[in-house]
């Protein structure tokens, strides 16, 4: 069985560490470990002793289990100075029909407002939470349709850089690729803290695209379809 066939995300905290291996094919989780784990994960505390240590041997055993080499997961982080930013862009239309490049102005040009008064921090996960056109709200933004004016309102999940970057090079260290970084609390917020004993499992589901309001940041390069691909999966 080839390493494309699996999944890795492994959830950290201050207090504990978990690994979980999913099939890509259905979403089976085929292994799930969770230790005790101390971690300062505050940007003037950080120490990753314990970490790393636990890190090296759950991969080993997830290596056992998998009969494949891993060197890349998907990181689900739970840290005191996660950050949630909220805004509301707006774009008078002239009566013109909306398309999708209207939209990705708007989500690109807040996303800039970000990066620009919060330098030190990293952009995790970015929602859309409202579709207004001419002040009526819409669950899902129609094409085609002429209007004055629309706006929608985007929430910014963030974390700080060093937290960020610290644990690349952790992970980097034992040849490990980070190719995803999920927000815990966020999960535990979007399945209203249903998540059972593996939040893996969750991480899981949410990063597979079930919230279909998540924009998911695709570098141009490696997607034709363009930089924010699964948010036009929502358009009517």
């Amino acid at each position: 069985m080839s390493r494309k066939n699996f999944d890795i995300f492994i959830n950290l905290n201050s207090e504990k560490i978990s690994i979980a291996i999913f099939k890509i094919t259905d979403g089976e989780c085929i292994f799930y470990k969770e230790s005790d784990c101390l971690t300062n994960l505050t940007t003037d505390k950080l120490n990753f002793l314990d970490t790393e240590k636990i890190l090296e041997e759950n991969i080993m055993k997830a290596e056992k289990v998998t009969g494949e080499f891993i060197n890349d997961v998907c990181l689900m982080l739970e840290t005191p100075e996660t950050m949630s930013v909220s805004l509301s862009v707006m774009k008078n239309n002239e009566e013109k029909e909306i398309d999708k490049k209207n939209v990705e102005y708007l989500i690109q040009d807040a996303k800039q407002q970000i990066l620009k008064s919060y330098y030190n921090k990293k952009i995790i996960h970015i929602i859309v939470s409202n579709y207004f056109i001419d002040n009526i709200n819409y669950e899902l933004l129609p094409l085609n349709i002429k209007c004055k004016k629309f706006s929608i309102d985007i929430k910014f999940i963030c974390f700080p850089k060093i937290v960020v970057k610290k644990l690349e090079q952790l992970f980097n260290n034992h040849h490990l690729l980070i190719n995803n970084i999920i927000c815990t609390k966020y999960v535990r917020s979007y399945f209203k803290n249903k998540v059972g004993s593996n939040i893996c499992k969750s991480g899981f589901k949410l990063a597979s695209g079930i919230n279909k309001q998540e924009v998911e940041m695709i570098p141009k390069k490696l997607e034709k379809n363009g930089f924010f691909e699964r948010f036009f999966h929502i358009f009517k």
